[in-house]
């Protein structure tokens, strides 16, 4: 782990921000707190690059941790978010996920379970990981850059979250075949997983946002009783 990577951490001030806070320190973390109440700024702390964000619930009268989330994805900051919420329940999981949020803990979470979702997002963000043939990867018509996530097609540029990336480049590297839902979870979100299998579904509907196209070729098609393929 770099010493230098830097987290920034929102949220209200209660014992588990203290803690959560002091935990990333003893790890060589540097950790930018930012509060629900400086929101208006918020930009600023985006502009000074982070390497990931952990959003923490906060109170009913601040602006939640979901509309955040969803203010950062409309600009189409790529930025890695960990969000740590209060209830259990898979429908707050989804919620969080629709937002945009790259990973969901929820309750009485281990903080070597954070340490270890940190270290995976942050491996995944270290662009030239995950090249294939050089920095562009090419696809009907659809043009991946691997040194900065963002995918081109019919003119159109959009930038892809970690996720999105892990997502596009497994599909590339197996095209024309069906592949299983719990092989692509196992390979993108990793062998130990055990999470609600709708994730999958979100980021299949946010990838093809991004990449599909109006009159041209639908590229990642479903596959009944199997899973996904990218045609």
């Amino acid at each position: 782990m770099t010493p230098a990577q830097r987290i920034l951490l929102c949220a209200d001030e209660s014992d588990l921000e203290q803690l959560v806070a002091k935990h990333l320190g003893s790890r060589s973390f540097y950790v930018d707190v930012v509060r629900p109440s400086q929101i208006e700024s918020f930009s600023n702390f985006l502009n000074e690059q982070p390497d990931l964000m952990i959003l923490m619930n906060h109170s009913e009268n601040s602006k939640t941790a979901i509309k955040i989330i969803e203010e950062i994805r409309l600009e189409k900051n790529p930025l890695a978010i960990i969000h740590l919420i209060r209830d259990d329940h898979f429908s707050a999981r989804v919620q969080s996920l629709n937002a945009g949020s790259d990973d969901v803990l929820s309750p009485a979470f281990a903080l070597e379970e954070l340490d270890a979702r940190i270290e995976a997002l942050l491996r995944r963000s270290a662009m030239g990981s995950h090249h294939l043939d050089g920095s562009l990867i090419k696809h009907k018509g659809l043009v991946l850059n691997t040194d900065t996530r963002e995918i081109n097609r019919a003119q159109i540029t959009e930038r892809l979250t970690i996720k999105e990336y892990e997502l596009l480049t497994f599909f590339l590297k197996n095209p024309n075949q069906a592949i299983p839902r719990k092989v692509i979870l196992h390979n993108i979100w990793g062998q130990n997983w055990t999470g609600d299998d709708n994730l999958l579904e979100v980021y299949i509907r946010y990838l093809r946002k991004k990449i599909e196209r109006p009159g041209h070729e639908k590229l990642i098609e479903t596959v009944r009783g199997v899973g996904y393929m990218l045609r």
